[in-house]
């Protein structure tokens, strides 16, 4: 029990990682069982538009609050930064009216999107942000807290009640199509905002409440107008790159072609990006603290590293496997459609996990003060990657446009992530490393893979990357010695 106790702990960087990989452990069981039911219920084309309809709220969501919540864990005093609360809620309460008003107009946007069909969702766009982002900045209150276990719970509460409600709204007789996907979405991030708002207000509700008053608000506006002026920017960048695809396959294809597409494209978005995306944000809160810490003590370059090394050890296996088995395996566990799913995933696995591991590391930038840096590199980076799928767009080819945006999307995240190692202070040997490590380790688990490509049989290849996975993470915790230091 004392030795749980020290893993799970409160302090330092791997207690609560820990802590909130569990929260993310049972997230992925329970979205990944329910995958396969949700394709089943929900047409490719009906996903499609769900996936449409969430692009949208994270484009919107990324600059809501101006990314005043991300200066939560700078202040010393807990009077400090609970001010920030507020401020971060208020701007983001005028962004939903703005957002309300335009939805006056929903059907003019979608046709200039190009995309009619999500015309009908748009006036749930201010709802779903309201929820989404109040729920966001009390969790980064409870971060700053280090209240770990509780945003663990927040994550499981989202993930299974998001899947309740798009399982109950797609089954028989409701048959509600792709409402129902975004019904189920909008429901997820309710229970999630209650149950964040409702912990932040048990655990610092006098403090919450005693910080509301406007001359706070505006001299925390003044003080910390880098994260406005540079971080809401850079954040609105990096929501396109993630996004990009999604917001321009409907100009280069047809309604019904890019429907489906983007049902098989979020699918495979899903599968891949959205699991590593929660181990990432789990490694992302607690990595933000002690980034802040070792900047004052000198020892960003160490922490940086090691997490950068932790982040290659989760996703390396995964993104190589995927690419090999992707097919077979998306088309036995998600139906025979979504062979197509697993071909997609094949050509963008590299891009979506290398994007998970820099995530958590941009915190670099904030805790250096190196916002403007941090703009300028993901303008670069949007202009590559748009570049790309513009070309890959214009052959009139959407494996041709994936492929391209795979490709080019692993490249600039690469860039991105050598600029803010080195930013860190990590030795370029630290950089090389660990996936020249993580490569040797994982050759093990890739044979049986290839071997049981040759056989041509579903069943055999995702028993041999069920076989290969546990291969080489068992591999991966012996060698790195995870639970005996």
């Amino acid at each position: 029990m004392k030795r749980l106790s020290r893993l799970f702990s409160t302090e330092g960087l791997r207690g609560p990682a820990l802590t909130l990989l569990s929260g993310a452990g049972i997230v992925m069981v329970i979205g990944y069982l329910a995958l396969g039911i949700i394709t089943r219920l929900y047409l490719p084309s009906e996903l499609g538009i769900g996936k449409y309809f969430v692009t949208i709220i994270g484009l919107v969501g990324a600059i809501a609050s101006l990314r005043y919540e991300d200066a939560l864990m700078l202040p010393k005093k807990d009077e400090d930064a609970a001010v920030l609360i507020w401020l971060s809620c208020s701007v983001m309460m005028v962004s939903a009216s703005l957002l309300a008003i335009l939805s006056i107009w929903s059907n003019e946007i979608a046709a200039f999107l190009n995309f009619p069909a999500i015309a009908p969702y748009l006036p749930l766009i201010p709802l779903a942000l309201i929820f989404m982002r109040s729920g966001k900045i009390a969790e980064f209150w409870l971060v700053r807290k280090r209240a770990f276990r509780h945003i663990s719970a927040g994550h499981v509460s989202l993930t299974l009640s998001m899947v309740l409600g798009r399982i109950g709204a797609g089954i028989p007789p409701i048959n509600a199509n792709e409402a129902g996907h975004i019904g189920g979405f909008i429901f997820g991030h309710f229970v999630s905002c209650v149950f964040f708002i409702w912990v932040a207000l048990r655990r610092s509700g006098t403090a919450i409440r005693a910080a509301l008053n406007w001359r706070g608000m505006i001299q925390a506006a003044i003080r910390y107008r880098r994260f406005a002026l540079f971080s809401t920017p850079s954040s609105m960048i990096g929501a396109l790159m993630g996004h990009l695809v999604v917001l321009l396959v409907p100009f280069f294809f047809a309604s019904e072609i890019s429907e489906e597409a983007l049902g098989f494209y979020g699918i495979a978005f899903a599968a891949i990006a959205i699991p590593i995306s929660y181990i990432s944000r789990s490694v992302a809160h607690p990595f933000f603290i002690s980034a802040a810490e070792a900047q004052f003590s000198g020892n960003l370059a160490s922490i940086t590293s090691l997490v950068h090394r932790r982040l290659i050890m989760i996703g390396f296996f995964p993104v190589l496997a995927v690419m090999l088995a992707g097919p077979d395996f998306f088309e036995l566990w998600l139906g025979e459609p979504h062979r197509q799913t697993g071909i997609y995933a094949t050509y963008i696995g590299s891009w979506l996990v290398l994007g998970s591991v820099v995530s958590p590391l941009t915190r670099v930038y904030d805790v250096t003060e190196h916002q403007r840096l941090d703009f300028l590199m993901a303008l670069l980076l949007l202009v590559c990657l748009s570049s790309a799928l513009i070309w890959g767009g214009q052959t009139g080819d959407i494996d041709a446009m994936l492929i391209a945006g795979g490709v080019t999307g692993t490249l600039v995240r690469g860039i991105q992530l050598c600029v803010i190692l080195r930013l860190a202070g990590v030795p370029w040997r630290e950089w090389i490393a660990p996936y020249r490590d993580f490569f040797l380790i994982s050759l093990p688990g890739l044979l049986p893979i290839i071997g049981a490509l040759f056989l041509g049989n579903k069943w055999i290849t995702t028993g041999s990357l069920a076989l290969g996975a546990s291969c080489y993470f068992g591999l991966a915790i012996w060698k790195e010695k995870l639970f005996t230091r």
